[in-house]
């Protein structure tokens, strides 16, 4: 729970499911309401009840959006601080990725690949990079410049995975309002919800490609530059 509200809890993962409540309430308000007694449903009520179910949803939210958003949107073999340690990428030069080299087998008496253990198994040499970046991760700490973009990276992606889970609420009211509750405004307002969750989905690759390879690279300086 402490981590959870943190500065980074806090901005990546309370604020993306804050983001993802409205469908939620959506249901709420013009599937559930309805059937309750009109006299439990006054004005303060109501409020307080949207208030604690936001407060839960939040909760559940921050960690159901963080286990889609791993499972669907991040590899970590794939991730650019893996793949832009591997000889063959081009994203570092080859004398940036010799000072990583020399300050790896210095702190931690380890070595990444060289370009004959890439060609000998691919697999491994992502999981020995993979090892050592948990290293360096541990090493550089959390160094205001590098806490920002991780903030920033796991906002983006914690959003769009519970875009997906939104997406899907949205996608869940279009047809409870269409074809069982009939009501035009909550169904215009799910497809509106389906339209604005579709997007950072349809665009994933390319904003979690941008904002992870910032934070690797911010990562890779300041450890290279680390004293």
């Amino acid at each position: 729970m402490k981590e959870l509200f943190s500065e980074y809890g806090v901005k990546a993962r309370l604020f993306p499911a804050l983001l993802c409540v409205p469908p939620f309430l959506l249901l709420k308000h013009f599937a559930v309401d309805p059937f309750i007694d009109p006299s439990l449903m006054k004005l303060w009520v109501v409020a307080a009840g949207d208030v604690s179910l936001a407060a839960v949803l939040m909760y559940l939210l921050s960690q159901i959006n963080r286990f889609v958003s791993k499972t669907l949107f991040e590899a970590r073999a794939e991730f650019p601080t893996t793949r832009m340690l591997l000889p063959s990428c081009k994203d570092v030069s080859d004398e940036f990725r010799q000072k990583i080299d020399q300050r790896v087998r210095a702190d931690f008496h380890l070595s990444l690949p060289t370009p004959a253990d890439e060609s000998a198994s691919v697999e491994n040499a992502k999981t020995r990079i993979m090892e050592v970046v948990s290293l360096i991760i541990n090493k550089v700490g959390k160094g205001k410049l590098l806490l920002q973009h991780n903030i920033e990276y796991g906002f983006m992606r914690n959003f769009i995975g519970g875009a997906v889970v939104a997406f899907t609420t949205s996608f869940i009211g279009v047809l409870l309002f269409r074809f069982v509750a009939t009501n035009k405004t909550a169904f215009v307002t799910a497809v509106v919800l389906m339209g604005i969750y579709a997007l950072p989905i349809v665009f994933s690759r390319s904003i979690l490609a941008n904002y992870s390879k910032a934070y690797a690279l911010i990562l890779f300086r300041e450890y290279v530059g680390e004293k």
